[in-house]
């Protein structure tokens, strides 16, 4: 999966287990919890290098089974503006 970061135009509060995160100036806010929460955190965290490895260990599923649901959801996050690619160029 490919790095990501928070978009610069987008307020992120991480509060435990729940992530509301704002994409200025129009929103919506996007209240992410439980799977959702630790995808986002997951992703963003920069000494986790397999995103759907980790959040296959946590829930207890196997990664071939939600890679493609963890790049969709990652994918959609990207397109709401919440989210960008990190450009490795």
């Amino acid at each position: 999966m490919k790095r990501v970061r928070p978009s610069d135009l987008c307020a992120v509060i991480d509060e435990d287990d729940i992530v509301y995160v704002a994409p200025l100036p129009d929103g919506p806010v996007l209240v992410l919890d439980g799977v959702s929460a630790l995808i986002w955190q997951t992703a963003l965290d920069p000494q986790i290098d397999d995103t759907v490895a980790y959040v296959a260990d946590a829930t207890g599923q196997r990664p071939e089974d939600i890679a493609g649901h963890v790049d969709a959801f990652v994918t959609d996050l990207v397109r709401r503006g919440a989210l960008v690619l990190v450009d490795h160029g």
